[in-house]
């Protein structure tokens, strides 16, 4: 990772940890744009409120809650100046036993709430080293995580609390409109590419533009077509601050027929070109590390 690259959702080391306010101080757009991640995330939110897209489904969370997000499942948080907590990566591993569904559990007890705290605390003092010893230490660190969240769960669910939900729909049996959404998710999370529009997942979806436009809007307040290029636009972001590549090397990455129409893109998404972007949030970078 170059001086100027900062640590967001698809760079992250294979376990790491951050505290919300390390993540807003870095880049809270990371986050709060629809993106996806290769990794899986569990979100401590100690206290405060915030709003949640997960596979494009919105919900408000109250700390103290645990959110776990498995891996590549699109979302966007919000994290306003009054939320606190922090957040942990877990690399895709078997034993680790991860859950294929994203979960939201509130904490059974506040001796959990502490044990949460210190694990990812203990995790985030590791993860400048790579030695062997250390290795083995993050790794241990992530299976008790997921124990812990594991075991929150059944805690959770034996109490019969409506304290465990699924984030795609927060009902047992989601609707057809809920699951159509879940599934335009999926696609957006599998690539990127401008050259889509609308009709081209309407037509992968087997349903017509008009009726995946007005199931986006009903459920998340946005048309499908600004769902797009949110996604578009957070991964442009994301590599314009995290690699060298060009504009132009970007916008035929993403699809986009020509730098020209990639810059006019970015500029209505953003206000600005990529190359002043780049240059504004490497300066903001420069100036916190000079602090």
């Amino acid at each position: 990772m170059s001086d100027q690259q900062e640590v967001g959702p698809t760079n992250a080391p294979a376990y790491a940890a951050r505290t919300i306010g390390q993540i807003r101080l870095h880049g809270a757009w990371r986050h709060e744009l629809a993106h996806h991640c290769p990794k899986s995330r569990l979100f401590w939110l100690a206290r405060g409120t915030t709003r949640i897209t997960a596979d494009l489904h919105p919900i408000m969370a109250t700390g103290p809650k645990i959110l776990f997000i498995p891996a590549s499942m699109l979302l966007s948080i919000e994290l306003p100046t009054q939320l606190q907590g922090q957040l942990a990566y877990f690399p895709n591993l078997a034993d680790l036993e991860l859950p294929q569904t994203s979960l939201c559990l509130t904490p059974s007890s506040a001796e959990a709430q502490v044990e949460l705290t210190g694990l990812i605390e203990r995790m985030a003092r590791l993860e400048d080293q790579d030695t062997p010893s250390a290795r083995r230490m993050k790794r241990g660190f992530g299976l008790l995580l997921s124990a812990m969240r594991e075991r929150e769960t059944l805690i959770s669910n034996q109490r019969d609390r409506d304290a465990t939900h699924r984030l795609r729909t927060q009902i047992k049996k989601p609707s057809k409109s809920a699951q159509l959404l879940s599934r335009f998710a999926a696609l957006l999370a599998q690539g990127f590419n401008a050259q889509l529009g609308v009709s081209d997942y309407a037509a992968r979806l087997d349903v017509t533009p008009t009726h995946l436009t007005r199931i986006c809007r009903e459920i998340t307040g946005r048309t499908a077509l600004a769902l797009i290029n949110e996604v578009l636009m957070a991964e442009a972001r994301r590599r314009l601050v995290d690699t060298d590549d060009s504009a132009a090397k970007i916008a035929r990455d993403l699809g986009y027929s020509s730098p020209a129409y990639f810059t006019r893109a970015f500029g209505q998404e953003t206000g600005t070109t990529p190359t002043g972007y780049r240059d504004q949030k490497q300066g903001q970078w420069h100036s916190m590390r000079h602090r």
